[in-house]
């Protein structure tokens, strides 16, 4: 790599701590920040390597550039995407759940066939165990243009009560209809999300509760 003009090849570089080395010294911001097969030294389980995870997704993002890209190949059923199950969840590496605690978003994967020679990363120098499906994951900075797969999405539910007011009580804003139907609490709680998060309401409930004074309140469930 070395040889090659305008490349300049580093070692020695914690890829947890990326700013320390970058953006204090020359101030510099990538556009692809690539990270394959991410693996805790020796044999260890799976909560030492999402640290590892975590810890490089948030110092990549502090040095990406607005428009940049950060690649980690997985082996597989680390990602997390693929779950189907609860447990399948759990046993990854929930690489989604970490890219948007640091401002990230997956924007795709894809698979992935290394075209190198692997080494263990019990320093010894033959291939591991990628996995059926080893996949690249591409992450990057939600800018409101983005558009991502719908299967790949991180989905997070939430259960939200809304009192109905009478008629008296609804502004001229929107109506009994938009309030029991959705799209009113949609288009606030979208408004309010960072870009990149798509809300839905899936489903809906009319529900009736007593009160102390004999009369019924009504109470939308979303």
């Amino acid at each position: 790599i070395q040889s090659y003009p305008g490349h300049n090849v580093l070692f020695g570089i914690d890829a947890t701590k990326l700013s320390n080395y970058f953006c204090e010294v020359e101030n510099v911001s990538f556009d692809r920040i690539q990270f394959n097969f991410p693996h805790w030294r020796g044999k260890a389980n799976n909560r030492y390597n999402r640290q590892l995870l975590n810890q490089f997704l948030k110092s990549a993002a502090e040095v990406l550039s607005t428009k940049g890209e950060i690649h980690v190949a997985l082996c597989g059923g680390q990602g997390g995407c693929s779950a189907t199950t609860l447990q399948d969840w759990k046993g990854s590496w929930t690489a989604s759940m970490f890219a948007a605690e640091h401002g990230l978003i997956t924007v795709r994967e894809f698979p992935f066939d290394a075209q190198y020679n692997l080494s263990s990363h019990r320093g010894v120098d033959r291939p591991f165990h990628l996995g059926k499906d080893p996949k690249m994951y591409i992450f990057a900075k939600p800018d409101g243009v983005l558009s991502v797969p719908r299967d790949i999405q991180l989905c997070c539910r939430h259960e939200l009560h809304v009192m109905v007011p009478n008629d008296d009580g609804v502004s001229s804003s929107c109506s009994l209809d938009q309030i029991l139907s959705g799209d009113a609490i949609e288009s606030i709680i979208q408004n309010i999300v960072p870009d990149g998060i798509r809300v839905e309401i899936p489903a809906r409930k009319i529900l009736s509760i007593p009160t102390e004074h004999g009369e019924d309140e009504c109470i939308a469930v979303f």
